[in-house]
């Protein structure tokens, strides 16, 4: 009977007897527990959802210093690779620090890059054998195939359909959404990038001579799925980047001109015909097709990057600040949208416009240095390689994986002109999976670590403290946010069903509880004490006669956020009506006009000034003037057009 282990002590398929190659799977098996949990956790794009994840990552650099310090290798060696990022984490916070106006969520940003990091700096020196990657790949794909089968689920069956949610209250699709795929994500676009990331990998398995024939079909089967998903998100820039990757993935597969020139001609020709004939033959595709080629559709990022680009060029060096886009729009004096946006669904310029050239240059000249010498690498390899006991060829490892990593890579970057990868960390860290195969195909390792029994220990405890550092600054800021976010979406609601006029006063204590709590947890989340002040000043429908008592604790939180953020016009805002509730009228009015001067066209400022000046009779012309500015700002404003009617009854 064959030995399990063979002479030097390798076991097939896991390899090396050893600490160190065991505590290797362990990483391997985190980081594919990550890619996996990401995914089917609403891609965690919520900030809840990051606070679920978040002990995966310290359990991850916890299981990398063990392996530091346990590893038999010498010398051992590290990747110096991800090191070339580290300025531009540390610009990242540079802008947090002394530039954002609106740092509180620079630092949410932040803390996203830091956890990216994370996963880039083990996947670069761990996961060292082929058998590991091949896992980490398979791990990664799993949650993709659960993702495509709600997709159609949602599409045939229940567009309301979700899946991933890990908090503890319902979460729905967007109205705007049912109808549409949106897979294991909440909204269409992030669902078609992910498919669009993941396909270009499928493509080249099926095409190239490298796996068995079943394994070659089947690749081809899933792939075909992922191209049905797509459409069904109706989403029509991912339809585009279909035809453009179909029409480079035959170059990466195929050896003569001949054969990629065919294939792309017949992938650009098919994806075409088909993704054509659902729009005139199905009337869902057809309705889609007329939202998104109206101003409201996608041709609303033509006013994103307009607006990107102006704040470019008003800071052309430093940026707006780390998590600044958002507010700046709000902000701008020269366009203004119903739904403010937090991104210019475009990460390059939102890079550009939040970090200026400097980041840029930071996180763009390394990113492009790994592609080029991937490239060259790339094209060094030969294509085929004979079998030595079997006829025909095959693909070599070191081209295929390249051939992965490069497309993977450059899907990656066509997903960045059209939609917000940066800000669904689940897109992000399969953009980092592709980076680091490149690395890990074309870069030795370069850092020599010495080896002692008192090095190993410090190793293992840098690692460790890293992660528990990393817990104890990121818990904290995200789920501040986490409430703050849960305290808006039922502050919105209370008001909206007027429960704050209602005898029910459990529901908005339980609001204030959870603005109290963010700000405990956070005291730099403006937002929370925006929300707090606000939601304060609800508690004056319930009891008119302390206006006084609940005018000044408003006012308290109002303050603060003034305090820790002057050049944000909602502060001044908020500001204005708390002073307002009080009863002090000539202040709110100076908070009002500040508001004003800081966002000159924003609608929502124009409509609480209006509100304000509508209480005075003598001032209701002023009034009406005020508000039609806010409709004629967002004509879509419904409670300024009910502020309209009412000024004009009276």
């Amino acid at each position: 009977m064959a030995s399990v282990i063979d002479k030097q002590g390798n076991i097939l398929f896991f390899g090396q007897l050893s600490w160190g190659n065991l505590l290797d799977w362990l990483v391997t098996l985190c980081l594919g527990g990550i890619f996996m949990l990401t995914v089917v956790s609403l891609g965690a794009v919520r900030p809840d959802m990051q606070l679920v994840l978040l002990p995966l990552y310290s359990i991850l650099l916890f299981l990398h210093g063990l392996w530091l310090a346990l590893d038999d290798d010498s010398p051992k060696r590290l990747s110096h690779v991800p090191l070339w990022f580290v300025p531009g984490v540390l610009w990242v916070l540079c802008s947090v620090l002394w530039i954002s106006p609106v740092a509180w969520r620079g630092w949410y940003e932040l803390v996203s890059i830091l956890g990216v990091f994370i996963v880039l700096w083990v996947l670069c020196n761990n996961v060292r054998s082929r058998a590991q990657l091949w896992l980490l790949i398979i791990m990664s794909l799993a949650p993709a195939l659960v993702a495509v089968f709600n997709g159609f689920y949602q599409f045939f069956q229940d567009p309301g359909r979700m899946v991933g949610g890990v908090t503890g209250y319902r979460l729905e699709i967007h109205p705007e959404f049912l109808g549409r795929a949106t897979g294991a994500f909440a909204d269409p676009n992030t669902f078609a990038a992910f498919l669009l990331i993941l396909l270009p990998s499928l493509l080249i398995a099926a095409a190239v001579p490298r796996f068995p024939l079943v394994l070659r079909l089947l690749s081809l089967y899933i792939a075909l799925m992922f191209l049905g998903a797509i459409a069904f998100t109706q989403s029509y820039w991912a339809t585009v980047m279909v035809v453009v990757l179909l029409a480079i993935v035959p170059w990466f597969c195929f050896r003569t001109l001949k054969r990629r020139l065919l294939f792309s001609l017949l992938g650009v020709t098919a994806a075409s015909v088909v993704f054509a004939g659902m729009v005139v033959y199905h009337p869902l595709f057809k309705k889609s097709l007329q939202r998104a080629a109206s101003e409201e559709g996608e041709g609303v990022r033509l006013v994103l990057w307009g607006e990107a680009l102006a704040m470019v060029a008003e800071h052309p060096i430093t940026g707006v600040g780390a998590g600044a886009y958002g507010a700046s729009f709000e902000q701008s004096p020269r366009v203004a949208l119903a739904d403010v946006p937090t991104t210019p669904h475009n990460d390059y310029l939102l890079v550009f416009s939040q970090l200026g050239l400097l980041g840029v240059i930071l996180f763009g000249v390394p990113s492009l240095y790994i592609l080029y010498l991937a490239w060259a690498r790339w094209r060094k390899e030969p294509y085929a390689v004979k079998l030595r006991d079997a006829k025909g060829t095959i693909m070599p490892p070191q081209r295929f994986f390249l051939s992965l990593g490069l497309a993977g890579a450059l899907a990656f970057g066509l997903c960045l002109t059209m939609t917000f990868v940066f800000y669904v960390p689940a897109l992000v860290i399969y953009g980092v999976l592709a980076l680091s195969i490149l690395i890990k195909s074309s870069f030795s390792r370069r850092i020599t670590l010495p080896v002692s029994g008192v090095l190993r220990l410090g190793y293992f405890l840098l690692a460790a403290c890293a992660g528990g550092s990393f817990y104890v600054l990121s818990s904290s800021k995200l789920e501040a946010q986490a409430l703050e976010l849960r305290g808006r979406q039922e502050l919105e609601h209370v008001v909206d069903l007027r429960v704050h006029v209602s005898g029910n006063t459990e529901l908005l204590d339980r609001v204030i509880r959870l603005y109290e709590d963010a700000v405990i947890l956070d005291p730099a989340n403006v937002d929370a004490w925006l929300g707090l002040s606000a939601s304060i000043c609800q508690l004056y429908f319930r009891n008119p006669a302390d206006f006084e008592k609940i005018g000044a604790r408003a006012i308290r939180a109002a303050g603060r956020a003034v305090e820790l953020s002057p050049r944000y016009f909602k502060t001044w805002l908020q500001m204005g009506v708390a002073r307002s509730f009080h009863g002090d009228g000539e202040q709110a009015e100076v908070a009002f006009i500040r508001a004003l001067e800081l966002a000159p066209s924003n609608s929502n400022a124009h409509y609480y000034y209006a509100a304000f000046l509508g209480t005075y009779k003598d001032r209701r012309e002023d009034a009406l003037n005020s508000v039609k500015q806010a409709l004629e700002i967002n004509p879509r404003n419904a409670a300024a057009r009910r502020l309209q009617q009412k000024l004009l009854i009276l």
